[in-house]
């Protein structure tokens, strides 16, 4: 088996700033350090303001040469998920006002950014999108929108996801044992961006596999990845969430893995119809020791195609009216 290539970049160096939900980290390449870099705005989920649950795979984003702003939107129990928003736009525009004007920062290549989010911060991502493409925003019009296993704390009508621009190449996984959000709400998005052409969009859904040990399981949590160098002490459930944040290999190979290859789609200008010649290769997860091939996530441009999450669609913490729900029916995802 070939080794990994070394990452270009040695190490990581990272900033605290801001105060209160309105604080973000800056996490920047260094050794070398680049003059520019793309820039990846990373989301977290519903309580997981530490960046160290995502660690690992903030690490490989920035070893790899990227600048990755994160968020806290969530100061504690008394955010509001109102203002969820809000919180993370202001941080945002701070973060690239200090990237391109602060004193030894690298700078963004405002060409290449990108939004990555998860469970809440999935649905986030999908929502700066559409704020970003008002030319008064004061954001960064994101070249990308990557929503894994996105959830929505509290629902809203605005901003309405129809105005993210047709040039965005987006990307909504769910997971088939996620019996958290289930896949409603990657639905809607999915649905509701209907300027994005389907040839810039796919849907994603990540299937179990518990072949080998320890079993790949495509559950809520999946996308969390444990890196204790990058934590801050910070989290309501900050034990419990470390100890959950294993690393394998539909990290490695599922979710960094194509979120690396939308990345460079994306900051290249072109289609996934362009990009995507092998959907077998694009979701391959890699074997087991025994040589069964891991099962990979299904990919598709067409709802229709991918079943439904089980439990109905996922449990949900503040109910969803009627307008919001989708009328077809719920079906079983495990494979038979």
């Amino acid at each position: 088996m070939t080794a990994p290539a070394p990452y270009p970049h040695a190490t990581v160096k990272r900033y605290d700033l801001g105060g209160g939900p309105r604080s973000y980290w800056i996490f920047e390449a260094a050794e070398p350090k680049p003059e520019r870099a793309p820039v990846v705005v990373f989301l977290h989920g519903w309580f997981a303001v530490n960046p160290a649950f995502y660690g690992a795979w903030i690490d490989h984003l920035v070893r790899s040469g990227r600048t990755v702003v994160f968020p806290r939107y969530q100061n504690d129990v008394g955010t509001l998920p109102r203002d969820f928003l809000p919180n993370t736009v202001a941080a945002i525009r701070d973060a690239f006002d200090v990237l391109e004007t602060g004193t030894g920062h690298v700078r963004p290549d405002a060409r290449k950014v990108a939004l990555i989010g998860h469970s809440a911060g999935g649905n986030l991502a999908a929502q700066v999108a559409a704020v970003a493409a008002d030319p008064q925003s004061g954001l960064p019009r994101p070249r990308l929108v990557l929503a894994l296993m996105p959830g929505e704390v509290f629902p809203t009508r605005e901003p309405r996801l129809d105005q993210i621009p047709a040039s965005t190449l987006l990307v909504v996984c769910v997971g088939e044992d996620d019996l958290l959000v289930g896949d409603i709400r990657g639905r809607q998005i999915f649905t509701e961006a209907r300027a994005v052409p389907r040839s810039r969009k796919r849907f994603l859904l990540f299937r179990s596999d518990r072949h080998g040990y320890p079993p790949l399981l495509a559950e809520h949590t999946a996308p969390t990845c444990s890196n204790d160098r990058l934590d801050t002490g910070e989290g309501f459930f900050r034990s419990f969430q470390m100890s959950i944040g294993e690393i394998n290999a539909m990290d490695t190979a599922g979710f960094w893995r194509i979120a690396d290859g939308a990345l460079e789609v994306a900051f290249a200008g072109r289609t996934f119809d362009e990009a995507i010649r092998d959907k077998d290769q694009f979701t391959h997860l890699g074997f087991w020791s025994d040589g069964r091939k891991v099962t990979p996530p299904l990919i598709t441009d067409d709802l229709a195609a991918v079943p439904r999450v089980s439990l109905p669609n996922g449990i949900r913490l503040i109910p969803w009216g009627a307008s919001a729900r989708l009328d077809e029916p719920a079906r079983e995802t495990r494979l038979r």
